[in-house]
């Protein structure tokens, strides 16, 4: 890796710096590291100390630079506001050189280095010599740099600039592994939640609700809490489908979803079994408290009816069955209870669910 020189005719044009520094594809890079405004990272701080002690220098830094300036998630030694804050604005960075020109910056004496002698970084922090190395992403980004600093003028070796460069490579795959680890868990999330949730309505299907439910269950029991489980379903949900077509009828779903979400709390649930089949589980509820939010749930019904102009008018027939310690029951024998309920009520209540536009 070469060295910028303390030739100006090497060094790149303002335009050309600020180009590569704000460049679109290197901010994102940056950005994605989640690395920035005071982020900490053990193992980047241990790598700064371990520069310290190997290089024989007061203060190191792996240092991220950004449009606005440059933060340390790893840094030993650093006191002052640019240790509280864990950074400083570009006028006090050296670092930004070695980001721009994808190359070691070498400084042996910054009140003599031209590049860097009118940088606050020297005047103000007391940066006198420098010797930094880039952080440089897989993909070829550079993030910022590996640097030791001292306080008075020093003659690096070439030996400390080939451990600087090693422990430059381990921050750099700490800093790797680290998003790698996000884009896992990222991944895994995102397939846990194609597992267990409907597609189309983004509620949890029969799997995700199951799941969860055995746990409302446990609770119940060691709590002595009771829970209602309530079936619903779309009123003449199949003439909607032939009237109007089945993208209308995933339109009515997806509506009825979005009701039943608004209605229940953080400690509820509520899924799509399947078809026009919703169910929800409401903790800590009795029977009175479920016919309270079924008026409440009816009433938004009627609100959305009036309010959208659409072909068809959203009905839904409900069944409800509570869980009471003093009278335990399975949660299949509590789910087939609230279908039971559910198609009483649907004999009982007179479907006018199509109207014909």
């Amino acid at each position: 890796m070469h060295v910028l020189s303390r030739d100006r005719s090497s060094w790149l044009a303002p335009e050309q710096h600020f180009t590569r520094l704000t460049d679109p594809a290197r901010l994102a890079a940056v950005r994605a590291s989640q690395l920035l405004d005071g982020a900490t990272n053990d193992v980047l701080d241990r790598l700064a100390r371990l520069t310290t002690r190997l290089l024989h220098v007061p203060v190191a830094l792996v240092s991220l630079v950004d449009d606005r300036g440059q933060h340390f998630p790893g840094m030993a030694g650093l006191g002052g506001w640019a240790g509280a804050q864990r950074g400083t604005p570009l006028t006090h960075s050296f670092c930004q050189y070695v980001v721009t020109n994808g190359t070691k910056l070498i400084v042996e004496d910054a009140s003599v280095h031209p590049l860097v002698m009118d940088n606050m970084a020297f005047g103000e922090l007391g940066v006198v010599a420098y010797a930094g190395v880039p952080l440089r992403t897989s993909g070829g980004e550079n993030l910022g740099s590996m640097c030791a600093i001292d306080t008075a003028p020093v003659q690096w070796t070439v030996d400390q600039i080939a451990t600087l460069e090693d422990l430059a490579a381990a921050a750099m795959a700490e800093i790797e592994l680290r998003s790698t680890l996000r884009a896992l868990t990222a991944a895994q999330e995102r397939l846990q939640h194609q597992v267990e949730r409907d597609s189309l309505t983004g509620l949890y299907n029969r799997r995700g609700f199951s799941e969860r439910a055995k746990h409302h269950l446990a609770l119940a029991q060691r709590t002595a809490m009771p829970f209602s489980v309530l079936a619903l379903d779309l009123d003449a949900f199949k003439q909607i489908n032939d009237c109007f077509g089945h993208d209308i009828g995933d339109e009515a779903l997806v509506e009825m979803a979005s009701l039943l979400s608004e209605a229940i709390r953080d400690s509820d649930l509520a899924a799509r079994l399947g078809g026009d089949e919703f169910t929800l589980l409401l903790s800590g509820t009795t029977g009175r408290d479920s016919d309270v939010f079924i008026g409440r749930l009816h009433a938004a019904i009627d609100a959305a009816n009036a309010r959208e102009e659409r072909d068809f008018v959203l009905s839904s027939s409900i069944g409800v069955a509570t869980w009471l310690p003093e009278a335990p029951q399975s949660l299949a024998t509590l789910m087939r209870s609230a279908d039971e309920a559910l198609y009483a009520d649907k004999r009982a209540r007179k479907l006018h669910a199509v109207k014909i536009a």
